[in-house]
């Protein structure tokens, strides 16, 4: 069951690549608006995160305020795990690998290229200027970087995020799809029956944080919750005010008991002070 995230920088090729690396090994390509679109029955929609290009927008002042970002990326998340679950998938868009990091055998694939390169390129696709094809170039690396940093805290052009580093200046599209290929095709990119299980014990924790999240009566609960999907089980550690503990548990539990496939709720608790 291969899973393959493919990034790039500001070049069509990933869309170009995916298809072609779909064509080889049989696996459906899925895309971020996909992902948004099967999101929408979590409440992405309200998160207003959904709506906006990591291309054309930087993240706004608002969206770092509150629980919007934590409540985005648990609809999101969710949402890409439900696809992940239903076998092979190659995403390509901008960083879905940093959602899937736990799952070992996903395959993170990056695109990179001069900046002369990206500069003819997008030249000769759009038929702009020199100039604004450089600051156009320019715009988007700067937007990427602060979502990323924004959403995840890291730098998305590190290579150390990724398994396979790929200079399609150098590299045709064809040897690009056979590298990518061969690597899934190894062993630490197969799924075991553990993974499987890994990744439906994550599905059902991400699944309970959306239910908290949408809850008025949870939202914005600072919890780390660990799931057992063969169980039913969540176990759900977190700070609490030592005013109103007994009520912030009990909100917990009603909420998490309506998850699907939920049989029990262990709380963790540690009270502290300071919301007094």
């Amino acid at each position: 069951m291969p899973i393959i995230t493919i990034s790039r920088g500001s070049l069509s090729a990933t869309e170009m690549l995916a298809k072609r690396v779909s064509e080889r090994i049989k696996c459906p390509v899925v895309t971020r608006e996909d992902v948004l679109k099967a999101a929408e029955k979590y409440g992405i929609k309200e998160t207003g995160l959904g709506e906006l290009s990591f291309v054309e927008k930087s993240p706004r002042l608002l969206d770092k305020m509150g629980d919007t970002k934590r409540q985005y990326l648990g609809c999101f998340q969710t949402a890409l795990f439900d696809f992940a679950l239903k076998g092979d998938l190659i995403y390509h868009g901008h960083l879905a690998q940093f959602l899937l990091s736990k799952i070992p055998y996903v395959l993170r694939v990056l695109l990179t290229a001069s900046t002369e390169f990206r500069i003819r390129t997008l030249m000769e696709e759009g038929g702009k200027s020199r100039d604004e094809v450089i600051s156009r170039i320019k715009a988007i690396d700067e937007r990427r970087l602060k979502w990323s940093q924004f959403l995840y805290g890291v730098n998305w052009k590190d290579p150390s995020h990724y398994d396979l580093v790929i200079n399609i200046e150098r590299v045709s599209m064809d040897l690009a799809a056979d590298l990518i290929t061969k690597a899934v095709a190894a062993k630490e990119f197969q799924s075991t029956t553990e993974a499987t299980t890994m990744l439906r014990n994550l599905h059902l924790a991400s699944l309970a944080e959306v239910y908290l999240q949408q809850s008025p009566r949870t939202r914005g609960s600072e919890v780390e919750i660990d799931a057992d999907s063969t169980t039913g089980s969540l176990v759900v550690t977190g700070n609490c005010p030592r005013v109103g503990a007994g009520m912030w548990e009990s909100d917990i539990r009603a909420v998490l008991s309506k998850v699907e496939g939920v049989k029990t709720i262990e709380v963790k608790k540690s009270l502290v002070s300071f919301y007094e």
